[in-house]
């Protein structure tokens, strides 16, 4: 059967960087193709090829058999190719049908809002999609916001292939069993899909075939028919590299305690950035070098409280101390200077310069400058970069990479080598393994570990309970604009926190 979409020895350059070399892959009609590999292994940048984002370096593509001679997302989508990417195309101030009609519109498609309302309805129950066609985009959490994305390449009577990046890297657990059971029936109905993951008990679910990509190269493809195995998968994956994925949760040194910053919170009422309140009366105290887990649903309060800690977002109400010196109204330079950090979820949205190289960020806040003759010694700050145990640990890319040219995957990695670096005392971690390879989670998890040993507290907020579990003493749970907890994790269990997350207050009953 010939497929759908296949690419014949696709390489992409950027200047002397290769992203990809000369891949070979396919889809066909039903089935589930995963690709997998480290970060910045060169599978988005792939994809972005295959749907026409990225123009190749090398190589050719074929639709139905038929060499392109031209291609970009237009002719793409034109073919049957759709995307869902990481970072959504939506308009937060248009409503759902709005931002449906937009992008039909814009690619041709002539299409009357009325009908449009109910075809929207009608795909959304057939796929028990979350979405009102009314409902403004901002008011949406990520899930809500991937349906959207969904819906839009749904509607498009052309769609024959769908290209998921990272899909469930913003999905709540609860969330991602559902979105694996939709993308099982897009399957039974035809359509191919091309599943970008690093999560193998995905791929093991519903992947008819598995692609392995490393360090920009084809290593090897699983069929399902032949039997695939994790241990497997993680072998290609890693290649050589041996890893033992073991972690225990340490204790901190009574010296070290000594000096950890301890935090606490009292009254708190904080306001979302529509003016709404998203927090009310949160009151609770951190421990010393403790890792303090920060549980909810996407859309609960969690960036809000983490910036309103750090001192990016100002508190409506109540006291927030730091060694029992009031800090409510100090800047976010005062907070930085008693020893707080933090690793946001967006780091290109929040901390990054995207023109910078990596080099050049991480003097930012994180290198201790070296000076020469008055000027910053570049070549010093790179040595002294590229010896740091951090950067080896992560395995954060050369120096010289220009950060708006890295994976989602590798700006994470930059961004918590960075915050890690800058010698913190409290350090507030959104979502550090989203996105992340399994190597590279643990090595997260290693230092978060290494931290709490040397006296640092961690706020780590997670939608995945399992991780919150792993790592952290106790867990505050956000749910209907307030805070439960702290509970600790010897004296509960998942179900009770996934509950809480949930139901809130109801849980109790």
């Amino acid at each position: 059967m010939e497929p759908i979409l296949r690419a014949e020895k696709l390489t992409k350059r950027f200047g002397e960087l290769t992203a990809n070399r000369e891949i070979d892959i396919e889809i066909h009609a039903g089935e589930i193709h995963a690709i997998a590999g480290e970060n910045g292994a060169g599978k988005s940048t792939l994809m972005k090829m295959l749907y026409g984002v990225y123009q190749p370096t090398a190589g050719n593509l074929y639709i139905d058999g038929e060499k392109m001679e031209r291609w970009n997302p237009t002719i793409a989508r034109e073919k049957g190719i759709g995307m869902v990417f990481q970072d959504f195309r939506l308009v937060p101030a248009f409503t759902i049908l709005e931002n449906v009609f937009l992008s039909l519109h814009s690619a041709g498609w002539k299409i009357n809002k009325k009908k449009l309302r109910a075809e929207i309805n009608r795909i959304a129950a057939e796929y028990h999609l979350s979405v009102n066609p009314d409902t403004e985009v901002w008011k949406l959490d990520l899930g809500q916001r991937q349906h959207v994305e969904i819906l839009k390449i749904l509607l498009d009577p052309q769609t024959r292939v769908m290209i998921f990046d990272e899909p469930t890297s913003v999905l709540a657990p609860h969330e991602v069993q559902a979105f694996l059971q939709m993308l099982s029936g897009f399957r039974d109905k035809g359509y191919g899909i091309f599943l970008i993951t690093h999560k193998i008990d995905e791929i093991l679910a519903v992947s008819d075939r598995i692609t392995i990509l490393r360090q920009g190269e084809h290593v090897c493809t699983f069929e399902r028919r032949d039997g695939f195995s994790q241990q497997q998968i993680i072998s290609a994956m890693m290649g050589n590299v041996p890893v033992n994925f073991e972690l225990e949760r340490p204790e901190c040194s009574e010296e070290n305690e000594a000096a950890a910053l301890q935090l606490s919170l009292s009254g708190v009422s904080i306001k979302d950035d529509h003016d709404q309140l998203i927090l009310h009366d949160v009151s609770f105290k951190m421990h010393k070098a403790e890792i303090l887990g920060i549980a909810g649903i996407s859309g609960n309060g969690q960036r809000e409280l983490a910036e309103a800690i750090y001192g990016a977002r100002k508190l409506q109400s109540g006291i927030l101390s730091a060694n029992d010196e009031d800090i409510s109204t100090t800047d976010i330079a005062h907070r930085i200077r008693l020893g707080l950090r933090m690793v946001t979820e967006d780091p290109i949205r929040d901390n990054v310069v995207p023109t910078f190289s990596i080099l050049e960020n991480m003097a930012l806040v994180g290198l201790d400058p070296i000076y020469r003759h008055g000027d910053m010694d570049w070549q010093a700050m790179r040595s002294q970069l590229q010896t740091h145990s951090e950067v080896k640990t992560l395995r954060v890319p050369q120096a010289e990479r220009i950060a708006g040219t890295l994976s989602g995957g590798n700006l994470q990695r930059m961004a918590f080598a960075r915050a890690v670096i800058s010698r913190p005392r409290l350090l507030i971690a959104s979502y550090p393994s989203r996105g992340l390879d399994i190597a590279t989670v643990h090595a997260v998890h290693q230092t978060l570990f290494r931290l709490k040993r040397q006296g640092v507290g961690t706020i780590l907020i997670s939608e995945d309970i399992s991780e919150l579990f792993t790592m952290c003493d106790r867990i505050l749970v956000l749910s209907s604009h307030t805070a439960f907890g702290p509970y600790c994790v010897d004296a509960c269990t998942p179900n009770e926190i996934g509950k809480i997350m949930l139901q809130g207050e109801n849980a109790h009953e």
